[in-house]
């Protein structure tokens, strides 16, 4: 296989990896617009009956609001398509596991039958992409430079330390402080919604102000229970913990690899850069099942 098929298979990849970031930004930008419009919504609906001479500007736009979020659920936020983002990953995530492997002279690419098994490999994977054509012409022609042929230390470098550093690594990292973020937001506006309650609890069911501070109270319970959900449907912390030991294992496994006295044989050279793949392989099929399991509930 030339250079040349070889950057086409991979720009073809690179497409499908565009397809699917632009597909779960998307969905990610919905559900924080759902978020916000539910805290106001709720917000608005019930300063209009706090204030009275505000009703019909106040409860319309809290009205308005709510709408939204139902018309945004039902017709942008259906479990197909989250399912097209996690197809659209897993595609091409495939297809950059066997290039790379493939480029590693590793098994079952270590024959000079590899590039008809390459070819035969992706194949297969595409074939699981169909329905998918739409969004993926709509992402147009990309490139980038695809993997070179690569030795033992070119692979371990460019692949397993790569994805340690610039993926999850970072991925760990922002989405522990995500679930730390929504967490926290979903304990302070329970908290403030008790504080409330102790107050109207105070006043005295009889007192005006009672009554005003029971809405609210019921409002702010909303909103923690809004960040409750908004946490749970992303996922943070099953996120975190995937990227973050992904990471640590594939450390494990180069720290094996440098221990190791027979580096200098194929089979095992192929058995390392199978284990490393497998369990990038594994942490994407992961984290995609728990969010395709959480998208489908």
């Amino acid at each position: 296989m030339s250079d040349a098929e070889v950057q086409s298979l991979w720009d073809d990849r690179v497409g499908w990896s565009k397809t699917a970031d632009r597909l779960k930004k998307t969905r990610e930008t919905l559900r924080t617009i759902v978020l916000s419009l539910t805290v106001a919504g709720a917000a608005l609906q019930t300063a209009a009956a706090t204030w009275p001479e505000q009703k019909l500007l106040l409860g319309g736009s809290g009205t308005v609001a709510l709408a939204a979020v139902a018309f945004i659920g039902r017709y942008f936020l259906k479990p197909e398509n989250a399912k097209k983002w996690l197809r659209a990953r897993s595609v091409s995530e495939g297809v950059k596991t066997e290039i790379y492997t493939f480029r590693a002279g590793a098994e079952p690419y270590a024959h000079p039958d590899a590039i008809d098994k390459l070819r035969a490999k992706l194949k297969e994977i595409y074939d699981s992409a169909k329905g998918l054509d739409l969004e993926r012409a709509k992402t147009g022609e990309v490139s980038q430079p695809a993997p070179p042929q690569l030795d033992h230390e070119q692979y371990i470098e460019k692949r397993v330390r790569q994805q340690v550093k610039q993926y999850y690594t970072p991925k760990a990292q922002k989405y522990a402080w995500q679930a730390e973020f929504f967490n926290w937001a979903e304990i302070g506006f329970a908290a403030l919604a008790a504080l409330l309650g102790a107050v109207a609890t105070f006043v005295g069911d009889a007192h005006s102000s009672a009554t005003q501070l029971s809405a609210w109270i019921a409002v702010l319970t909303t909103i923690a229970g809004s960040f409750a959900a908004h946490a749970a449907a992303s996922q943070f912390e099953a996120e975190a913990t995937i990227f973050y030991a992904t990471a640590r294992q594939l450390k494990d496994l180069e720290a094996g690899w440098r221990s190791n006295k027979a580096q200098g044989d194929n089979a095992e050279w192929s058995k390392f850069v199978s284990s490393c793949e497998t369990v990038i392989s594994a942490s994407n099929q992961d984290w995609m099942a728990k969010l395709d399991q959480n998208q489908a509930g």
